[in-house]
């Protein structure tokens, strides 16, 4: 099976790469900058406590609003404007709280986190849709385009879960719900059909503001489809059947519904989108939700966004459903702080440090962007399970690329399972996964070509063939490609936090299958993938280096500082890295 695998691959991907078709990616959602106004004038107001939703609507109506998000389950309700005095109006109301414009919280960036080009189809024979034993054949193939990681499998990262051990277990069970909220997830692809809850799977983003706003553009986003591909992998990772084709995912027999809250069109989404997003799942009975996306507030300026945030996740939490969201790919330090916030007392809440560890890791050339005291939002939200991200090992060293100071020393190469260079850190940090990372294990511009994501540098899932991901020719480099097709079915190599959450959420959903005593008790499930996380490993991974004014690989000064890792700084400790550890399924599903 691996052999024809191999050959069946290498044939039509090595021929691949004389051809000039390029594709681009998204990470975990996590914005550079912490506000946008949201062009279409949404408002979202909030109102008090023991207001009824007839109160709440007639309000909306009488001060000229229009509804486009109904969130009056937790006491708001996001409008559009068609009288220039809605909001002095709307105020006029005694039953009103707050009200504020609503914000582009996230957005789906193209960075070095995930960059690659398309490679056309392959066409192996690996195998009958009827195999029901994981896993398949992409798991335990043991190379790609001729390069092979220390592991020696290219789903390296179930490996470093104890996966395959817990299959021995429970592959899962359908009473088992996750949705993902995130780009939509196409449920046709072969991987998630079998899976998908077609009649759960739902899209909050207003249509009509899209094709207002965008023109027939817009119509693309108006289904829970996924026209960009982040979600479908995603899905893909947590949910992936067994079926002999391709790769399964982490619990390959879960239900999994797809939520789409972040448009392609729009490049992004607005917070309302996601907290309805949040409600509709749990209504439709999630027992998870994932989000591999996220951005900040001010915990001024932006505390009504931030109280919408809390009320969606202890609307979730009350019925019994565990969020999980990615850490952040700014490699910035995120705090757990008692706050107030808006008036309301916080334990738990996840802000960025200030100072050096507060200043994202930008590119040669990019202006410094201080997070410093920002709000991270949806992880850094009291009751969400933040996950960090770790990488398959440190493939490459100084002298690997002549001696650069901005590589790992030699006697650091082969480490296994450290911090990646990307993922945020800090005491907020619940839990840690793989996410992957380049083979480096540093930033892309400081290797250049050499530093690569497939062959199980990154993590592999399913993505659409026909989505953003796999079709969009902005980027240039065929050796850092991300998507390539099998019998028309796309898959591709991602790294980022956005791929650590996923392996997070779908360990988690093993452990329901096995305890199912844990379903509708989000703490008591964190609690269990905590007390059973792997700990067996140390992490060297440091800060970014805020004095490193060296030199790219391709000359870029770095001029603003930020742009490289201090390798002489002390690293990051084990408890900022990993929190309780690496979600170990094994263990978590035992008795």
């Amino acid at each position: 099976m691996k052999g024809r695998l191999a050959a069946a691959l290498a044939a039509g991907l090595i021929a691949a790469l004389l051809l000039p078709a390029f594709a681009s990616t998204v990470s975990a959602a996590t914005a550079r900058s912490h506000n946008k106004a949201n062009p279409f004038g949404v408002t979202v107001v909030r109102f008090a406590k023991g207001t009824t939703t007839t109160q709440m609507r007639s309000a909306i109506t009488a001060a000229g609003g229009s509804i486009v998000s109904d969130l009056t389950k937790i006491g708001a309700i996001a409008a559009v404007p068609s009288r220039a005095d809605f909001a002095t109006r709307i105020k006029a109301n005694a039953r009103v709280k707050a009200v504020w414009v609503d914000r582009i919280s996230v957005t789906i960036p193209r960075t070095d986190t995930a960059t690659g080009g398309k490679l056309p189809s392959a066409n192996p024979q690996i195998g009958h849709p009827g195999t029901q034993s994981p896993p398949d054949p992409f798991h335990n193939a043991t190379s790609f385009l001729g390069e092979t990681n220390p592991e020696g499998i290219l789903q390296w990262d179930d490996n470093r879960m104890n996966v395959p051990a817990a299959w021995r277990t429970t592959l899962g069970d359908r009473t088992v719900k996750v949705a993902v909220l995130d780009t939509g997830v196409q449920g046709s692809h072969k991987e998630i059909l079998p899976n998908y809850l077609n009649q759960d799977s739902t899209v909050t983003i207003p249509c009509n503001l899209l094709t207002r706003q965008f023109g027939p553009l817009g119509n693309k986003d108006c289904s829970s489809e996924d026209t960009e591909g982040h979600g479908t992998w995603v899905a893909s990772r947590i949910a992936g059947a067994v079926n002999g084709f391709g790769s399964n995912g982490v619990a390959p027999r879960v239900s999994v519904m797809g939520v789409k809250v972040l448009s392609t069109t729009l490049g992004g989404g607005l917070t309302s989108w996601i907290v309805d997003g949040m409600i509709h799942a749990c209504d439709a009975g999630a027992d998870l939700i994932n989000m591999s996306l996220g951005g900040y507030d001010d915990p001024v300026a932006d505390a009504n966004d931030y109280l919408l945030w809390v009320a969606g996740v202890n609307y979730c939490r009350a019925k019994g459903t565990a969020i999980f969201a990615s850490a952040g790919n700014e490699h910035v330090r995120v705090n757990r702080v008692n706050l107030t916030v808006g008036g309301t007392a916080f334990t738990g809440v996840g802000q960025v440090a200030t100072g050096d560890e507060g200043i994202l890791q930008n590119i040669p050339g990019e202006a410094k962007v201080n997070l410093g005291g920002l709000l991270e939002t949806p992880a850094g939200v009291p009751g969400v399970v933040m996950v960090s991200a770790t990488g398959n090992a440190i493939g490459g060293s100084a002298s690997d690329l002549g001696g650069s100071s901005l590589v790992w020393p030699d006697s650091f190469k082969g480490r296994r399972d450290q911090l990646t260079y990307y993922s945020s850190y800090g005491s907020r940090v619940d839990i840690a996964a793989p996410g992957g990372a380049r083979k480096f294990n540093i930033p892309r511009y400081d290797v250049g070509a050499k530093d690569i994501l497939y062959g199980g540098w990154g993590s592999l899932g399913a993505l659409d063939a026909s989505g953003e991901i796999c079709t969009d020719p902005s980027l240039a480099s065929i050796l850092t490609f991300t998507c390539f097709k099998v019998n028309g079915q796309g898959f591709g190599w991602l790294q980022g936090t956005s791929m650590s959450s996923p392996n997070a959420t779908g360990v988690a959903a093993l452990t329901l299958a096995a305890h199912h005593e844990l379903q509708g008790h989000p703490d008591s499930l964190l609690a269990r993938l905590k007390s059973t996380a792997r700990t067996n490993m140390t992490n060297f991974m440091v800060r970014d280096d805020p004095d490193n004014h060296a030199a790219d690989v391709n000359g870029n000064a770095c001029t603003t500082g930020y742009c490289h890792l201090d390798f002489d700084a002390t690293p990051i400790s084990f408890a900022s890295a990993y929190g309780a550890g690496i979600v170990n399924a094994s263990a978590a599903v035992a008795p």
